[in-house]
């Protein structure tokens, strides 16, 4: 007969001898029942465990086989093996050729998370690789606080089906971390029980759409923590569930959502409590039609701080009966119902240091119209006179209501701070700078860090409004850590090809500004204590601008816009044919057909643009003329780059005049005659409102000096004579604009009657301004003589226009070469 006893039932000296020369032995039904009783023990030596057909077969580590011979018993001492292994491994990679009858090596994995969880022994490790597995693991095992037993995914596993999940129960010290839970219906996704110190650390636990169960509960657990775990989905009743046997839970930086903005079962809730002493911490939640944050009335000292509470079908918190709650530093906003509900019994509840933004019902296409419509703070029934409500910021930030609270029966802030004695220190503008150094640091569950880890930080710009020992605590979840603000203008110039960039008007953020570090887009960046900062391209393009501000402490923002730095074809003004007026723009007034003279504000570079386009670019606002897209084709000046916007087609017509047709719109541009109306993209075809002269501004309102004999050209007879050399001065006869009539020929249009000079009878009768059009009699190339002087060419006979009579007769184009007679100077 055998007798197995574990090492641990029998203390023996060196030799294999019990102490005290006495035998205590251990009667064990099974070899596999002693295995595990040792394995359960981490105080024990750990053992592999094998069946019992091969442990009768050969020596187990640590085990004494006593053989009963006769009466006598004779001992015997085995030779100790090496430890188990600290980590088991799970896989389903093929090449392995997983097992659950393999030792669980890397080498020889368990195919399965159970079998693992069947074996593993404290302070031992379970690495479960990446795959789907169609399980529900239920973990038997506990650690210990210093030796926990460690179930993670390495490589994102997911348990997956209609039971999928986790399930702990009556076990302590146990840490499941990265794993995903997808697809459960009746049960929980992660199901803690009756369990201590259980810590669940980055995980998804996402439930079916008919699911029944919510996607995590908690029953009967102390002490444990659930760390960054995420549920979702459109059906679960709810996200975690606390029972009223549970105590000192924590819930840090865990994301909860179900699609309750459009559907989900009446009443789902995101965490509901009803136990004590449990934390929700920096979390965000979002949608659930019951409330995201539910507190029941068993539920006392609990702590909801720091958490971000999105839109949703119910309220943001629903404190129902709960004691000693602390609702603080939330940022809570767009629930259909109340941001924060206290009702019931509740007593010592504190709400304080929360802002609360567009809770109620007001267009969003999610809210039940079958529920009131909601306010920011509310607090009813056995509530009221028990619940301590200060320092918030609350605001229906869309709607300007005065309804914002409600003491039993909604009311505005001055209604309610008389009704209960409490809000002192609220405000209601939905402001954040009003959040800023204002909150209580005193309040029951004031967080010393912001949902984000950062520390509270005076703002040296906001003065100190708060209360308790940090009077520079931020209301809301986040502390507000500004960083310095980027704003600037940009001012082009084409014919010098540069920038000049101006970020005079950026502000501080916590300290003052150390330094502008400008990047031009063509691998220039300077970096200087000054706000502006001008540059000079090598070529002609689009570039892209990156502005940094950086403060004394190191942040910094950086903002950057594109701009496009075209090649110029030539500075004009354009005259609208509706009126004999230049285009003008000036902020605010759009361009319109206004200026006498092509002054600073009429002044364009028209620039190409490429593939046959154009661009204006106004001179005097240093921005590219844009066809509006807000307005029916309006034009603007307020462009820094060239898009679809901006480019327009030339069209010349046959009478010397230009149109420009806006591709986006398909429309060409219009002049009201009457200069009151901004101008647009919005006729269909070319008239007269459509067309504009096109002047060189170098060449407006010049005069001709003959250079034969030092007299101006005269339109003589107000233009009705024709054009002499003969006065001794420049007057408004004398005044002619140089039309740029395209393919180098120029017009000349007489400022006296808005008459086109003609070479009259083909260049064989003298010049006269009667041409109301440019057509050929009336057009001219410009030669640009050496020593200055300037010469007319009649493109009707090719021959030069000529003072005649070396000035005593009519101008006429019958010059065959430049000489004296036939050379003038523009003034």
């Amino acid at each position: 007969m055998n007798v197995y006893l574990p090492a641990a039932s029998v203390r023996c000296d060196q030799d294999g001898h019990q102490a005290g020369g006495r035998f205590v032995t251990r009667v064990s039904a099974s070899p596999v029942d002693h295995a595990r009783s040792a394995l359960s023990d981490s105080r024990r030596r750990r053992f592999l465990l094998i069946s019992e057909a091969s442990m009768r077969k050969s020596f187990f580590a640590g085990f004494v086989t006593v053989v009963l011979t006769g009466g006598a018993l004779v001992g015997t001492t085995l030779p100790a093996q090496a430890d188990a292994p600290t980590t088991l491994y799970v896989r389903q990679n093929p090449a392995t050729k997983c097992s659950d009858q393999f030792p669980g090596t890397l080498a020889q994995p368990f195919c399965t998370i159970g079998a693992a969880a069947a074996v593993v022994t404290a302070s031992q490790s379970v690495d479960v690789g990446g795959g789907n597995y169609r399980e529900r693991v239920t973990i038997r095992t506990s650690g210990t606080p210093e030796q926990p037993v460690t179930f993670f995914a390495s490589s994102g596993a997911t348990l997956i089906g209609t039971t999928a999940g986790f399930v702990i129960d009556g076990q302590h010290d146990v840490v499941l971390r990265n794993f995903r839970s997808i697809g459960a219906t009746s049960v929980p996704g992660l199901d803690l029980r009756d369990s201590s110190r259980i810590t669940v650390q980055v995980g998804t636990f996402a439930m079916d759409t008919s699911a029944t169960a919510p996607a995590v509960r908690l029953a009967g657990v102390t002490g444990s923590t659930l760390r960054q775990i995420s549920t979702g989905g459109v059906a679960p009743t709810g996200g975690v569930t606390i029972d009223a046997a549970s105590s000192d839970v924590l819930l840090k930086s865990v994301n909860l959502s179900n699609n309750s903005v459009y559907q989900a079962p009446a009443g789902s809730v995101g965490v509901r409590v009803d136990g004590s002493r449990v934390s929700i911490l920096d979390s965000t939640i979002g949608g659930f039609t019951g409330a995201a944050v539910a507190i029941g009335a068993g539920a006392v000292n609990t702590v909801v701080t720091n958490n971000l509470i999105n839109g949703g079908v119910g309220h943001g918190v629903h404190n129902s009966g709960g004691t000693g709650t602390a609702i603080t530093n939330n940022t809570i906003k767009d629930r259909c119902r109340d941001g924060i509900r206290v009702d019931g019994a509740s007593s010592g509840v504190s709400v304080q240091n929360n802002v609360l933004i567009t809770n109620g019902r007001f267009n969003q296409g999610y809210c039940d119209p079958a529920f009131p419509d909601g306010v920011e703070i509310g607090v009813y029934g056995g509530a009221v006179g028990k619940t301590v409500v200060d320092y918030n910021n609350a605001h229906h930030y869309y709607n300007d209501s005065p309804v914002i609270y409600a003491w039993n029966t909604p009311m505005g802030l001055a209604a309610f701070r008389a009704a209960s004695r409490q809000a002192a220190h609220d405000r209601e503008t939905g402001q954040t700078r009003d959040n800023i150094d204002s909150a209580n640091s005193a309040a029951p569950g004031y967080p010393t860090l912001d949902r984000a880890g950062s520390p509270r930080v005076d703002d040296l710009t906001v003065p100190n409004t708060g209360a308790g020992p940090a009077t520079y605590a931020d209301r809301g979840a986040v502390e507000v850590v500004r960083s310095p603000v980027v704003l600037f203008d940009v001012a082009l110039n084409l014919q010098a090809r540069s920038v000049t960039v101006d970020a005079s008007a950026s502000t501080p953020g916590f300290n003052p500004i150390a330094s502008y570090e400008f990047s031009f887009g063509d691998d220039s960046t300077v970096t200087q204590s000054s706000p502006i900062a001008s540059h000079k391209y090598a070529n002609p393009g689009s570039y892209l601008l990156n502005i940094t501000v950086t403060g004394t402490d190191g942040r910094s923002t950086t903002r950057h816009t594109q701009i496009s730095v075209l090649r110029p074809t030539g500075t004009v003004g354009l005259r609208a044919l509706s009126n004999r007026r230049y285009v003008s723009y000036e902020t605010g007034s759009g361009l319109r057909p206004s200026q006498a003279e092509p002054s600073t504000t009429a002044q364009f570079d028209m620039a190409d643009a490429g593939n046959g386009k154009v661009a204006l670019f106004s001179r005097a606002v240093g921005r590219y003329v844009a066809i509006s897209q807000f307005g029916l084709g309006t034009l603007t000046a307020d462009s820094i780059l060239v898009d679809v916007h901006e480019v327009f087609t030339l069209v010349r017509n046959g009478d010397g005049t230009i149109s420009l047709q806006a591709p986006i719109t398909s429309q060409y541009v219009t002049a009201d005659p009457s200069g009151a109306v901004a101008m647009s993209a919005s006729r269909p075809t070319i008239g007269t409102w459509e067309k504009f002269l096109q002047v060189v501004v170098p060449d407006a309102n010049r005069s001709l000096k003959a250079r034969v004999n030092g007299r101006f050209v005269s339109a003589d007879g107000a233009g009705a004579k024709p054009l002499i050399a003969s006065a001794p001065a420049a007057s408004l006869w004398e005044r002619f604009d140089v039309v740029d009539l395209g393919n180098g020929q120029v017009g000349l249009l007489a400022r006296v009657n808005n008459r086109f000079v003609s070479a009259d009878g083909a260049g064989a009768k003298p010049l006269i301004a009667n041409g109301p059009t440019a057509s050929t009699w009336e057009r001219f190339t410009i030669v640009r003589n050496s020593d200055g002087t300037v010469s007319f060419k009649a493109g009707i006979n090719n021959k030069y226009v000529s003072a005649d009579g070396a000035g005593s007769k009519p101008l006429i184009a019958n010059g065959p070469a430049i000489s004296t007679w036939e050379k003038f100077t523009l003034g």
